[in-house]
């Protein structure tokens, strides 16, 4: 009868302990090589652009042909690409095996417009600036008054001294409840002057006052409500301050 050798057994587990990291090293390593000589960027797609060409996009990315596809920081390449072309609104870039990235941008447009030192600059609906305009580019943008801008940049969020910190944000607040309410091509001259209540005019038929920002989606909704039911010949003005309710004085 063979006789177990418990020494030998010791031996053998500890030998196995000691293999078992190592060969685990190796395989990650091995893993890590083959991603880095297989796996490079050949192609570069571009889906959704009309502002830029898809060559601007991909320089703006700094994404280069055979850059390794799975060692690219996508998250910042969006980043640059958002703050490097001011059309860009969204980026998002995805990896297509074996050898193919997609990049895909949702383009900013233009909604309002804001006097700075003699320049207008326009703006998306949660004040993104996208450069200067004038004439024709302003056609059908909602002119924002009392707001000035601090040191604008294409590319970036409008920034605004602390005073107006206010003002800044019921702007964003308002542009985005008027774009939802697919209401801003009758919007013209919003005046922030009054940070509590500011006011605008709609359908150049009505002066409307704010109040205060909140419920700012619900106040514009009683707003389209309330004029579908008047005269079509009917002006004056629309006060929401209440929040609850509307109250109309004609001219």
């Amino acid at each position: 009868m063979a006789r177990y050798d418990r020494y030998g057994a010791v031996r053998k587990k500890r030998k196995r302990s000691l293999f078992a990291p190592i060969s685990f090293l190796l395989v990650g390593v091995a893993i890590i090589f083959g991603m880095g000589v297989f796996f490079r960027v050949q192609k570069i797609e571009v889906v959704g652009s009309v502002s830029y060409t898809d060559e601007e996009v991909i320089e703006a990315s700094g994404i280069d042909i055979g850059d390794n596809l799975f060692f690219i920081n996508r998250f910042s390449a969006s980043s640059r690409i958002f703050s490097k072309l001011p059309f860009v609104e969204e980026a998002s870039i995805e990896r297509s095996l074996p050898n193919k990235l997609i990049i895909t941008v949702d383009e900013s447009f233009a909604l309002a417009y804001v006097n700075w030192q003699g320049q207008n600059w326009m703006m998306t609906g949660n004040c993104k600036l996208l450069g200067t305009g004038s004439g024709e580019d302003l056609r059908g943008l909602i002119h924002v008054l009392n707001v000035t801008p601090e040191d604008p940049k294409a590319g970036e969020i409008m920034q605004v001294q602390a005073n107006e910190s206010l003002k800044l944000s019921y702007l964003q607040s308002l542009l985005h409840a008027m774009q939802l309410a697919d209401m801003t091509a009758d919007v013209e001259d919003l005046d922030m002057g009054n940070p509590a209540n500011p006011t605008f005019r709609y359908l150049d038929r009505f002066t409307v006052k704010m109040g205060p920002n909140d419920n700012t989606d619900y106040k514009l909704r009683m707003l389209l409500s309330a004029v579908a039911q008047m005269e079509s010949d009917m002006t004056g003005t629309v006060d929401l301050a209440e929040g609850t309710a509307v109250h109309v004085s004609p001219d």
